[in-house]
């Protein structure tokens, strides 16, 4: 095949594709994003340039020619192989430089966001990071505005338009004062704490969501006294003996803040995901995304011990 022909042919194999994927022409425009006319004008010129039709009317609708047919599987290697060297191009790329923006729960940032850094920049050194912290709703505002391409958040975020990944399972504690009635027990019934006042993260924090969620399950609302805006305020609050506190699980912190009580009832425990749109990433976000399933629980847990 001359030049000239490869030219004019390799434009074309889409087309040829997702007729063959749907049957239609008007399918086949509507998963190419092109005008019905456009798609029908382009099979026409490609049988122009190969010397046989490629589609023929059947009924109300067409189908393929032995020509096209033999044409199809040739079509769907040559996409598939575009396809592997710009993924082996944005692989090399990734590996060279870029920046990577990622957002992320405060709760997260001195423990999770550390060790995943560290292991994604063992492979990509290079890599810039931009980094956002702030509330689970404002993480998720900056990956639905593109501010961030990943976010870690707790708990997980189900959209149709995103992609969640489980991480790890972290519980979570009732933090009570040195000398509280419950710092000496072994653990409490989350019902037992109804009459506490209640030290808590803000609107828009995960944590903040849970503790009305599970203080609904045991009976009761619970009276908040204080919000804050991250857990070493909260914890500080407690420490001085201001209220109690629904916390995730820290042995790190154990004794500088308060004294932590497992829960009994109900099961006390938050999810820590990762969650990207389900879009055509960038080289260094497609990298991160890998990190995240193949190791992501194993690095983020290891976080917590």
């Amino acid at each position: 095949m001359d030049e000239v022909v490869q030219r004019r042919l390799l434009p074309l194999l889409p087309l040829v594709v997702a007729v063959g994927d749907t049957g239609q022409v008007t399918a086949a425009a509507d998963v190419l994003g092109l005008p019905q006319p456009t798609v029908s004008r382009g099979l026409a010129r490609l049988g122009d340039v190969l010397g046989a039709p490629i589609v023929e009317k059947h009924g109300r609708g067409i189908r393929m020619t032995p020509a096209g047919e033999a044409l199809l599987p040739h079509a769907r290697a040559a996409l598939a192989a575009a396809a592997a060297g710009a993924d082996a191009v944005r692989e090399r790329d990734s590996q060279a430089y870029g920046t990577l923006s990622i957002a992320f729960q405060n709760t997260l940032g001195d423990r999770v966001v550390p060790n995943l850094i560290r292991a994604f920049l063992a492979d990509h050194p290079r890599t810039k990071f931009e980094l956002t912290q702030g509330s689970r709703g404002s993480c998720l505002d900056a990956l639905d505005s593109g501010a961030a391409e990943i976010a870690l958040i707790a708990p997980i975020e189900h959209r149709p338009e995103l992609v969640a990944v489980s991480l790890h399972t972290e519980p979570l504690v009732l933090l009570v004062p040195a000398g509280h009635r419950f710092s000496s027990a072994a653990r409490v019934d989350l019902a037992e704490a109804a009459h506490e006042r209640f030290i808590s993260l803000k609107p828009g924090f995960g944590l903040h969501s849970l503790l009305y969620e599970l203080a609904g399950e045991s009976g009761f609302e619970p009276r908040v006294a204080f919000e804050g805006d991250d857990l070493h305020t909260v914890r500080g609050l407690v420490a001085a003996g201001l209220g109690v506190a629904l916390v995730p699980q820290d042995r790190a912190a154990a004794g500088s803040g308060g004294v932590e009580v497992a829960i009994a009832r109900p099961v006390a425990q938050r999810e820590v995901g990762a969650v990207w749109p389900d879009s055509r990433p960038t080289s260094l976000a497609a990298a991160m995304q890998r990190l995240l399933r193949r190791r992501g629980p194993a690095l983020t847990a290891a976080g917590l011990r």
